[in-house]
């Protein structure tokens, strides 16, 4: 690659039609959103350091947000690494005075300084909703439904939705972190390495065994419970979770669900319940999300979705066929536009233009008012 062409890592040109994909993906998702009264809105890309990695889900990003100085304040500024930073500040300030609960969409590019997981891209396009307020139970379904829903609607299928507890996790955890084996510990929790935890002692032991053998597919309440020594089945926090577990699996018969309490989440701003969604045809997760608490510890739910990804899908984006069309012949244009073709703009028809038309893939040409095939 020549110089003048190089990009820095995790930074690249996105072009058609990978490009043209992507943003019917997000009008779609949005506008799918808007149904169900998910006001848009449309933050900045830059703010001033202090505002946006000081408070609220901002404070866990600091470490992967990119910074520089506004030469007209010398301060500095940050750019995004997550919009839903932003949502916090816009719901607790500019609209603070709307009614609760609050839905909100948005949808825009963020930088990250570290890209996320297997994924190399430190740009990527985000897309997702909100709700803010007094968050329920039913509220957490509701968000989690209508990501099911809006990827089922633009044909993403295979889903699989993995659901865990922030809080659950952090009780049973809470302990091991005076251990002086902690890592070692903390490690083979989350990777369920049992043998290692069985031959150990640690506070809380017999219990975090007992959810890790529990784990996994969820196919019914009752035989989860079933599995559970008798002080987690008295866990607040498990019941919350096997709660929004059996609402979806009513809501989406046939969807495959794994309960794991203990996983951790990516995200380090969420408390509650978080839920990641994957697809077994695009081999990824392609949507996560959860409850958190936004600058003025106002109670939030969200779902962000990996517009990259879903941009992928074949179906997303059919090309229509092409035709070549005598210069600037708008009339003509306009009336194969309505009619479900793309049309080429090309100066004298006249003349031998089929190799032209072959490099450009058009299948037809429009001459003496009527479609020639190429």
């Amino acid at each position: 690659m020549d110089r003048d062409t190089l990009l820095p890592a995790g930074f690249s040109d996105k072009i058609f039609p990978k490009s043209q994909k992507n943003s019917l993906v997000i009008e779609k998702i949005i506008n799918f959103f808007l149904n169900y009264g998910y006001l848009r809105i449309s933050p900045p890309l830059i703010e001033f350091e202090e505002t946006l990695l000081n408070q609220g889900p901002g404070l866990a990003l600091k470490n992967n947000s990119f910074r520089l100085m506004d030469p007209i304040s010398k301060k500095m500024m940050a750019v995004r690494s997550d919009m839903t930073t932003q949502i916090s500040r816009i719901s607790s300030k500019r609209l603070a005075h709307y009614p609760r609960p609050l839905r909100l969409s948005y949808s825009g590019e963020v930088l990250r300084v570290n890209p996320s997981g297997l994924k190399l891209e430190r740009q990527i396009a985000q897309v997702g909703a909100e709700i803010i307020g007094d968050i329920t139970c039913d509220l957490e379904i509701e968000i989690i439904s209508i990501g099911l829903k809006v990827l089922k609607n633009i044909d993403v299928g295979d889903l699989t939705l993995d659901l865990n507890y922030q809080d659950l996790r952090l009780s049973f955890l809470k302990d091991l972190y005076e251990m002086p084996d902690k890592e070692f510990l903390i490690n083979a929790i989350e990777k369920k390495d049992v043998n290692y935890l069985k031959s150990n002692n640690f506070p809380n032991k017999n219990n975090i065994l007992n959810i890790i053998e529990a784990s996994g597919q969820f196919t019914d309440k009752n035989e989860f419970l079933e599995k559970l020594n008798k002080e987690n089945k008295n866990n607040k926090y498990l019941h919350h979770l096997l709660k929004v577990s059996s609402s979806m699996q009513q809501i989406f018969q046939g969807i495959s669900i794994v309960i794991d309490p203990l996983e951790k989440s990516t995200f380090d701003y969420h408390y509650g319940l978080t839920f990641t969604i994957f697809s077994q045809s695009l081999n990824n997760s392609i949507a996560k999300g959860g409850t958190y608490k936004t600058i003025n510890q106002e109670d939030a739910t969200g779902i962000s979705l990996y517009v990259d990804l879903l941009g992928e899908m074949k179906k997303i984006f059919l090309e229509k066929d092409k035709v070549l069309v005598e210069q600037n012949d708008f009339k003509n244009a306009e009336n194969l536009i309505e009619q479900g073709y793309q049309v080429i703009f090309f100066k004298n028809l006249d003349n031998d233009i089929l190799n032209y038309a072959k490099s450009m893939n058009c299948k037809y040409l429009f001459k003496n008012k009527k479609l020639i095939q190429v």
